[in-house]
């Protein structure tokens, strides 16, 4: 392969290490991808256009650079007014600055530029006036515009996978404009993203002749030779660097299949793809290598993140009450992932929360299932309150990813709730806590798209979740005699689910983020098991750990951080909440809007990532604050 043909397929990420049998011929000067028009069109002004620019080289060039110089000599260096007469017309002047006089040489080159760009390809320099006894100095400069000249004809030769006659429809160089290079270099690009995306990304187009056709006035007349190239297969994909991630696995991530034709090639979009799976460091640019052999391989240079983290939160809750003294609240949390170097993930998170409240949550979720594109999710939540009541979660998950960060999903989930022994008690003629069962059945859509997945800069993460189900619960209540029963219900429930975050940057090194969760529980009974709990460090900061308990919780936010560096930054944040909660046995109903602000730091040392805030809300004193700091250690 030519050296100026292999460093522009080089540009492109097409690396080629043998020689590729592609034809060649003298009129053959191509980009293996998407070539340069500017430079194609140049490098045929003078083979293909002989007739129309050298003979203007010589007979107008030569004279303007004439005049050009004389004129220059002759005045000062000095503003002026600059004026273009078109025969015996005066013309708009086409530069958008007005140049000073001792430069008349270039001006008046870019003057009969602009005319031929504008078609006017027999644009001639006559003559340049210089008007002294004027102030400012006039310069009037005479051209002799000829004839416009548009284009007449467009003909696409060697096209065989697309239409030709609708393709040369959608361009816009069409009969009757001007033969705009720019414009033109624009037709091609599309031309060729079309064929990168059915699989041809060695398409290349050039101008192969323009002609003048017989009228008045004259013609273009435009041919562009197509060289399709052949269908790529690509056999496999390598990882220069990876010692756990398996090829499969990035290939299915990056959207490519070995074996099958290379469509829609673009090394940026699959460099995005393996960073947004958090499984990388760093990702270098993607190769498409040719070996001698023929075959065509994707290599894919990462830099692999630790296998495993484990992330350890403490916080620090001030006293309430009088003589009350502060507690320490906090979670471990162990994630393993890319199991298995296929992007298996498994996580384990146990949190103890204020008062005698514990919960335990496990997660094991692969991205394609049997090698499909479906991902799977198994998931356990536990919780328990002191001797109140017990509740298990067990939640089975089967999404779609279709690309893009879009993946849409459906989960079925199972619900025991047991009373302990506070729960088992009357209270207002009713056990406190029912003994239920539940079953749901929901859907969902999740999208993330960010540049990076810990520090963001830019970006969006939106993920819902629709929930029906149907709850099954007994309960001993009193009867008007002074007995008790057991009384059974059936209950239909529905939840919904809200999560977002925005990440806009602002300034250098600077960056909005904004956003927030919902949660909404719609039922005809509602027992204190089922409220959601809401507030603390991961949901409304300011406040204790799942202080509020409701059917309807909310949390808008807004944090502004300044980023340090790739992975650390500070940041200062505003919460808003909302708790609708209804009057349950041991829960008075309630509505109110709570806020909390605060300001944190996010820093990475030798043993890991360090995170530490204070936070406070509007009912306690700046010393009353929240205090948490979290240490993520790799594994």
């Amino acid at each position: 392969m030519p050296r100026r043909r292999q460093a522009r397929a080089e540009a492109r990420g097409y690396v080629v290490r043998a020689a590729i049998p592609l034809p060649t011929s003298p009129l053959n000067r191509k980009s293996v991808t998407r070539p340069k028009v500017n430079a194609v069109l140049s490098s045929k002004s003078i083979r293909g256009w002989c007739w129309l620019w050298v003979g203007l080289a010589f007979a107008s060039g030569g004279a303007g650079r004439a005049h050009g110089q004389q004129a220059s000599a002759s005045v000062p260096a000095a503003g002026a007014v600059w004026v273009l007469h078109a025969g015996e017309e005066v013309w708009p002047w086409p530069l958008a600055e007005t140049p000073p006089l001792d430069s008349l040489d270039a001006v008046t080159a870019r003057v009969l530029g602009h005319l031929r760009r504008d078609g006017h390809y027999f644009a001639d320099l006559d003559t340049v006036r210089v008007d002294t006894t004027t102030h400012p100095p006039a310069v009037h400069v005479h051209v002799r515009p000829g004839p416009r000249v548009v284009v007449g004809r467009v003909r696409l030769l060697g096209m065989t996978v697309f239409d030709s006659l609708d393709v040369r429809d959608r361009m816009d160089t069409r009969p009757g404009r001007p033969l705009d290079p720019a414009r033109l270099e624009a037709d091609l690009q599309v031309i060729l993203r079309r064929y990168e995306a059915e699989g041809f990304p060695l398409a290349q187009i050039h101008v192969r002749e323009v002609t003048l056709l017989p009228g008045d006035p004259p013609r273009l007349g435009l041919t562009l030779q197509v060289d399709e190239g052949k269908t790529l297969v690509l056999d496999r994909v390598e990882l220069p660097g990876a010692e756990r991630t398996r090829p499969g696995y990035a290939a299915r991530v990056a959207g490519v299949a070995p074996g099958a034709p290379l469509v829609a090639y673009d090394p940026e979009l699959i460099r995005q793809r393996l960073l947004e799976t958090g499984f990388f460091e760093e990702v270098g640019p993607p190769e498409l290598v040719m070996e001698p052999g023929g075959q065509m391989v994707l290599r894919l240079p990462v830099k692999e993140a630790a296998p495993g983290a484990f992330d350890l939160v403490l916080g620090y809750l001030p006293a309430t009450g009088t003589g009350g003294r502060g507690s320490l609240v906090g979670n471990g949390h162990l994630l393993l992932r890319n199991l298995f170097g296929a992007g298996r993930v498994l996580s384990l998170r146990l949190n103890r929360l204020p008062g005698q409240v514990s919960s335990v949550d496990v997660r094991m979720a692969d991205p394609f299932l049997f090698g499909l594109p479906f991902s799977g999710e198994g998931r356990f939540e536990g919780l328990q309150q002191d001797s109140t009541y017990g509740k298990q979660r067990y939640q089975l998950e089967l999404g779609y990813r279709f690309g893009a960060g879009l993946t849409a999903f459906v989960t079925v989930s199972r619900e025991n709730t047991s009373p302990g022994q506070a729960g088992l008690r009357l209270r207002d003629g009713r056990q406190r806590i029912p003994r239920a069962e539940a079953l749901f059945a929901g859907f969902g859509v999740r999208f993330q798209r960010v540049d990076r997945p810990v520090n963001p800069r830019r970006g969006l993460v939106v993920e819902t979740n629709f929930e029906r189900g149907r709850k099954q619960r007994t309960a001993t209540v009193l009867t008007a005699e002074g007995d008790t029963t057991r009384e059974g219900t059936s209950l239909r429930q529905e939840r919904l689910r809200l999560h977002t975050r925005f990440y806009l940057p602002t300034f250098r090194r600077q960056v909005l983020a904004f956003g927030g969760e919902a949660a909404v529980l719609v039922s005809n009974r509602f027992d204190e098991s089922d409220l959601f709990r809401f507030g603390g460090a991961t949901s409304l900061r300011g406040y204790d750990e799942e202080r509020f308990r409701g059917r309807f919780v909310a949390r808008t936010f807004v944090e502004y951080r300044y980023q340090i560096d790739r992975l650390s930054y500070a940041y200062l944040f505003f919460d808003l909440g909302y708790v609708d909660t209804p009057a349950v046995i041991g829960l008075a109903a309630s509505r109110g809007v709570h806020p909390g602000y605060g300001l944190g730091i996010q820093f990475s040392t030798a043993l890991g990532l360090v995170n530490a805030s204070y936070a406070i809300n509007s009912e306690d004193g700046p010393t009353d604050g929240r205090v948490h700091v979290g240490l993520s250690f790799g594994l």
